[in-house]
Order: C-alpha cells, then structure tokens, then sequence
C-alpha cells in the first residue's frame, strides 16, 4: 500500500494511450459515419502489435512469473499488454456515439471491480480478490500468481480506457481553449478528491488498482494533462521540447529498446567510455559515464527511427 510519485507511472500510461486512441481513431468515427473496415484494420494492428511487444519483452509463453524452477502462464503480464488493452477499449468504445453511454461504461467498470474487491476478499498482500482469482486461474493452468495482478484488473484498465477517451474528445472538440483547460482540470480535481476521500476506506494499491488509486491517479492525469494543454496549446511555450515530442512520437521505440535490447546497450557504452573516469582519476564514476552514454545512444536511435518512419509515409 501507498501512494507516490512513482505509483503514477503505469496509469498514467493508461491515461495517455486512451486520449490518443480518441485522437487516432476518430477520423474513422464522424457523424457522418463509421468505416468500420478501416477501423478494425487500424486497431487490430496497433493492438497486436503492443501485445507482440509487451510478449517478446516477457520472454512470450516462458517467463516465469515467481522466481522458482517452476514455469509459469504469463502471455498477460506486461505493462505493453495493459496499454493495448486499454488502447482497444478505448477504441470500441468510441463505436458509443453518446459521450455519456461511454462515461456510464467506464464508470461502470472501474466500480464493477471495485465491488468485486470489496465483498470478495480484502486489501492484504495475499487475500485480495485480485490475487484469489489469479491464483485460482493460474492453479489451473500450472503456474503461480504474483503480486502484481492483472485478471480480474483488466476491467478496470478498461475502464480507465474509456474514460481517458473523453479527455481526447474535450481536446478535439468544438470548446474554447481556456474551456477546454477548465473542463479538464475541474473533471480532475474532482476525480483527485474522490480518490482522497476514499483511501481511508479503500488503500491505494498499484498492484490491484483499487478504485482510490485509479481515480486519484488519473486525476492528476486529467490536472496534468490541462495544464500541459494551456502551456503549449494556448500560451504557445513549445521551446525546449523536442526530447519529449521525440519520446512522445516514438514511444514504443523507446520502450522496446530499453526493455529489449538494452543488454545491446551497455557494450555499446561501455566501449566509447570504458577507462575514461579512470583516466582523469577514479573509476567510481564509470556508472555515471555509461549511463549518459547509454541516455545518447537511446536517443540516436530514436532520432533514426523517426527519420525512417517520416521517410516511410512519404
């Protein structure tokens, strides 16, 4: 239990990939219409894709979910796997064409679980309703459950989708600009609040997203997420940013490569500045060295991907 900075990470993930699936996928959705061909065609790739990655990241059906001899199940156990799921529901459900069928949804998921965690176990380490279904599930299948849930959660990452997706709807929508900054901060205050006022009741738990968590985490997206809207959408300060628009526009890059590939990158390090601290008079620092080197190598490589994929659309 807890709640820090770092708990925000992976929701805020979610967070992010509903809005985007509300910008990306839009253009299949108008009011004049859906084309529905183009529409799964583009959303079964950018979902099999994710899978394909968060599956090579976790060794695909071998890796094992506790440290043991014993194999387990694990083709669902990576933070890739959520953000595609989260991706696709956010997708289906702009099939919804009322915004507020879609917000009754994902409500609907987020509290339909935390109903389930409520009366079906409590919040400890080992007799969440989380961990129970899991631990039942894998038994099944042979292998062992860990702390880090993701069965019976996936309905509320669904959720999260959903409800992420009105957030893109609000950007791209016909409101003012400085509405549109009210509509998101004011809808993520409220959101923070509510989960304040739940923790007392229900801990915040990043391994089973208890309700408090998810909507004190994606509050703060919300909050977040305005206040980058102004600073860039309506004040134009966009000097200084382009790290994070590379990072932003080759995300999935960037992840494979320090998930994947990164026991290519420290011999790749190592060998341009191998000796150097040592030179100039200790070797303690040679960490320090290899993890700058390893930060530029990162972004070189993101750089050449983006070169080839603009090269690519043209």
């Amino acid at each position: 239990t807890g709640f820090g900075i770092l708990d925000c990470t992976q929701p805020l993930f979610i967070f992010v990939t509903g809005v985007s699936a509300s910008l990306a996928m839009r253009k299949f959705v108008t009011d004049d219409g859906v084309d529905l061909r183009a529409f799964w065609k583009r959303l079964a790739s950018r979902t099999l894709m994710l899978w394909a990655c968060g599956s090579l990241i976790r060794g695909v059906l071998t890796f094992r979910l506790v440290t043991g001899s014993q194999p387990s199940f694990c083709l669902y156990s990576d933070t890739l796997h959520t953000i595609a799921l989260a991706y696709f529901a956010a997708s289906v459900g702009l099939l919804l064409r009322k915004a507020w069928i879609r917000l009754a949804v994902g409500l609907s998921l987020v509290a339909g679980t935390a109903v389930v965690m409520a009366l079906c176990g409590d919040y400890t380490q080992h007799g969440n309703a989380a961990r129970l279904f899991e631990e039942w599930v894998y038994g099944k299948l042979g292998g062992r459950a860990k702390d880090f849930c993701y069965l019976l959660t996936t309905f509320t990452w669904a959720g999260m989708g959903i409800l992420a997706s009105l957030a893109g709807d609000v950007l791209k929508g016909g409101l003012k600009p400085w509405t549109k900054a009210k509509v998101l901060s004011g809808a993520g205050v409220a959101a923070f609040l509510i989960g304040l006022c739940l923790m007392p009741r229900i801990p915040a738990i990043r391994f089973i997203y208890t309700v408090s968590f998810v909507f004190a985490t994606q509050g703060l997206a919300l909050v977040l997420l305005a206040g980058l809207f102004v600073l860039t959408d309506i004040w134009q300060v966009r000097r200084g940013t382009g790290l994070f628009v590379l990072f932003g526009q080759c995300s999935l890059a960037a992840w494979m490569i320090v998930n994947f590939f990164n026991c290519s990158l420290y011999p790749a390090a190592d060998l341009f500045v191998k000796g150097i601290p040592k030179l100039i008079g200790t070797a303690a620092y040679q960490p320090i060295f290899n993890s700058v080197v390893r930060v530029a190598i990162l972004i070189w490589a993101l750089h050449v991907w983006r070169r080839i994929r603009r090269k690519g659309a043209q």
